[in-house]
């Protein structure tokens, strides 16, 4: 047994040792506690010991160790070995552990105002990662030594892949401690002071994983080459759901502290975080989604202890529920509808029904499997529920900053709305002058517009009493900025495929590309760039993506260069680089579509999603119906995406007729449902290299980071005031969030 293995089973039975103490400090009331702490701290530092002696592995290159082998290699930067510690599942599961231990030794000051319970519920969930991490060890040992390991996928060579998993089980692992909390009151019947105890945790859990999120999306943007920055692909809506619910939970809090109302809701929110983080691990790991999510790990061998503490943590929470429902005082009747309180009330729900659409949304496989073939929802599915929503919570968001806790007159929020809304008016006019003519949206937009106004003067009212009143307001306008960011980054963005034989130049936009070769000597090489010149009138640069070929995915890869401007970003994703064919013509195709070119007719039959036994992969082909002359042929290129990357190896096919012709699919437009087609002439003359590239503008999508950053700071503030306060004997008057 190696050092690494021997220290998790320490760590598992001093989790133990620990539980059991501290289960007698809450059950029998002895005076154990400082020895329940002691074993806690033993816990603390086994764990510790095996993150360390695996980052030693990796640092030194025992690549006799399999998890070594298969995620590092001897030619890795510092900087990226350390990131190997979380490039697996194993290794992910010791990081959350390792998360959850360092928040346990905060948590353990001022749990004692909670004797035993909130510990014990918090070591149960350490040792339910304990006996994952026992059961698929990180630590298990090759039977040969490997000279050198497999290497780290280069799409988590980036620097935002550094810290993103880190942020992201931070907050899996602060997730469980409203859980801790909730169930500690619930079975005592305690109620007086949790909402003091719980409610600097909550704020924390939403900041830590909301963090975690908007990184994900920020390097999905920024390195994957796709364009977006959300797929509502259903491991990621995994952390969204939790998310969501963490951010009713604080709000919840927010209505507990000041009115008394919401108890029992808010037991309930801080109940299903936990179990919700536990699906969400339950989903991404098993492998369940493996047809569906180009993010989703192949199974370990360890389901059944996924769902058995899934299961475990389920029940406890309704159990402890159900059984004290009676003794929890119900929440105070609203009086008036025009009121904070009423209003909050309303954006809590609207945040559990998104929840609860998307969380149905993202178990669709696992829902259509109990009456037939697993299947998934359609892009439109999120779009057409989340849309409506969005609108909804704008509304609440930009009319609750001036109504008062106890009420207002309508004539008084008349009043206080007649400047912000004449003002979203004209901005909302002026958006339609620009192009936002879809009524949903320029609803949306009034509404993004009045989060914006509202927030901001109150914002700049409130700024004056000290900024730790301010957390809010910053969040709230944060969203503001970031549902308009949503709306012209996606909606109104514009894309387009332009063919580059090297030494010509293209339009597109109103810019000019010229393609200049390859910076190194081919395109294999991860380290090399395609140098593209990019001129607009008197301004000209050179833009670097890279396109290459990994010998660790077996696929080629891309990485965008994006060059950001102060209304839009120019994004320029590389689809294939080939030599010996000029030109190439390229085109769109819907659904049942046909398009005469260069001799043939080409129709646009649907899409074919068939894995042609490729286990792991999702195969994602065009179906097209090609004439030239009597002869009509069935074609179907495709693009194979195994785990994130997408392997074009595929994508080309041969026409009818005999020639050299070829048919090559550049890009699926899930979104419109369309195809994106060249057709690659026998008769052009070689003319060296060609970079087929799709060129995009995003409107506004800086606007969308902007919002992320202030939403973010606004919890921070949050964060810190309520941590200040539970820390203070006496509460102090709350304002803003």
């Amino acid at each position: 047994m190696t050092l690494g293995n021997i220290a998790l089973t320490l760590a598992l039975v001093s989790a133990l040792f620990s539980f059991s103490l501290f289960l007698r400090v809450a059950i029998k009331k002895e005076k154990t506690w400082n020895a329940a702490r002691n074993t806690y701290w033993v816990f603390v530092f086994f764990v510790f010991l095996a993150c360390a002696y695996l980052w030693y592995l990796l640092l030194s290159h025992h690549f006799e160790v399999e998890y070594v082998y298969a995620y590092s290699s001897s030619d890795l930067p510092v900087f990226y070995l350390i990131s190997c510690f979380w490039a697996g599942q194993e290794g992910t599961f010791l990081l959350w552990l390792f998360g959850g231990a360092g928040l346990g030794l905060f948590l353990i000051k001022e749990a004692k105002s909670h004797p035993g319970y909130v510990m014990a519920f918090y070591l149960l969930a350490q040792i339910f990662l304990l006996i994952l991490l026992l059961k698929r060890s990180p630590f298990t040992l090759l039977g040969e030594f490997p000279p050198e390991g497999r290497g780290l996928n280069p799409l988590l060579q980036d620097f935002w892949m550094v810290i993103h998993p880190p942020i992201v089980f931070l907050g899996y692992a602060a997730l469980a401690i409203p859980f801790c909390y909730s169930a500690s009151a619930l079975i005592q019947n305690r109620f007086e002071e949790w909402v003091k105890s719980v409610f600097p945790w909550a704020v924390f859990s939403c900041l830590s994983l909301g963090v975690g999120i908007f990184i994900g999306g920020y390097w999905a943007y920024k390195v994957l080459g796709w364009g977006g920055y959300w797929g509502w692909d259903p491991v990621e809506n995994a952390s969204l759901v939790p998310w969501l619910l963490s951010i009713a939970l604080v709000h919840g809090l927010l209505l507990e502290k000041i009115k008394g109302s919401l108890r029992r809701t808010n037991l309930v929110l801080a109940l299903l975080g936990f179990p919700l983080v536990l699906y969400a691990t339950f989903l991404t790991r098993s492998g369940i989604l493996g047809e569906f999510s180009v993010h989703s790990f192949s199974d370990l061998g360890i389901n059944t202890y996924l769902v058995i503490f899934l299961l475990l943590f389920t029940f406890l929470s309704l159990g402890l529920f159900v059984f004290r429902a009676k003794t929890i005082h119900p929440a105070v009747a609203i009086k008036n509808l025009l009121s904070g309180e009423f209003f909050i009330s309303l954006a809590i729900t609207f945040l559990l029904v998104s929840a609860v659409l998307i969380l149905l949304g993202t178990s669709a496989p696992i829902i259509t499997a109990l009456f037939g073939p697993a299947s998934n929802v359609s892009l439109a599915y999120y779009v057409n529920t989340q849309l409506p929503l969005g609108i909804i919570l704008a509304l609440l968001l930009g009319v609750t900053p001036f109504l008062g806790w106890k009420g207002s007159g309508l004539k008084e929020l008349k009043r206080s709305l007649s400047f912000p809304l004449t003002a979203t008016l004209g901005l909302t006019i002026l958006a339609f002058l620009f192009g936002v003519t879809s009524p949903i949206y320029l609803i949306l937009v009034l509404f993004s517009c009045l989060v914006l106004l509202t927030n901001a003067m109150l914002l700049l009212k409130k700024i004056k009493s000290g900024w730790r009143l301010i957390g809010g307001y910053v969040a709230h306008f944060g969203i503001g900025l970031m549902l308009i960011g949503i709306i012209t980054s996606s909606g109104y963005s514009r894309s387009t495929v332009v063919n580059l034989p090297e030494g010509q130049t293209q339009d597109a936009f109103g810019y000019q590309f010229t393609y200049m070769g390859t910076q190194g000597d081919d395109t294999s090489n991860q380290k090399n760039a395609l140098l593209i010149r990019v001129e607009k009138g008197d301004k000209i640069f050179m833009a670097r993506p890279r396109l290459y070929y990994s010998e660790y995915n077996q696929n080629y890869m891309r990485t965008p260069y994006i060059k950001i401007n102060l209304l839009y970003d120019l994004y320029l994703a590389p689809l294939e680089h080939r030599g010996g064919k000029e030109g190439g013509n390229s085109f769109d195709l819907g659904p049942g579509e046909t398009k005469q070119i260069g001799g043939y007719s080409i129709k646009f039959i649907g899409f074919d999603r068939s894995s042609h036994g490729m286990e792991g992969v999702i195969r994602v082909g065009a179906k097209l119906e090609v004439t030239h002359g009597a002869e009509t042929v069935i074609v179907i290129p495709a693009m194979v995406m195994n785990g994130i990357e997408v392997d074009t190896s595929q994508n080309r096919v041969s026409l009818p007729g005999g020639g050299e012709d070829r048919l090559v699919l550049n890009k699926i437009n899930a979104d419109e449902e369309t195809v994106t087609l060249s057709l690659l002439s026998s008769e052009t003359e070689p003319s060296g290299n060609l970079l087929v590239l799709e060129v995009s503008q995003k409107p506004l999508i800086n606007t969308l980071w902007l919002g992320t950053v202030l939403v973010l700071t606004g919890l921070i503030i949050s964060s810190g005031r309520r941590m200040k306060d539970a820390q203070n004997s006496s509460s102090q008057p709350l304002s803003g969030k």
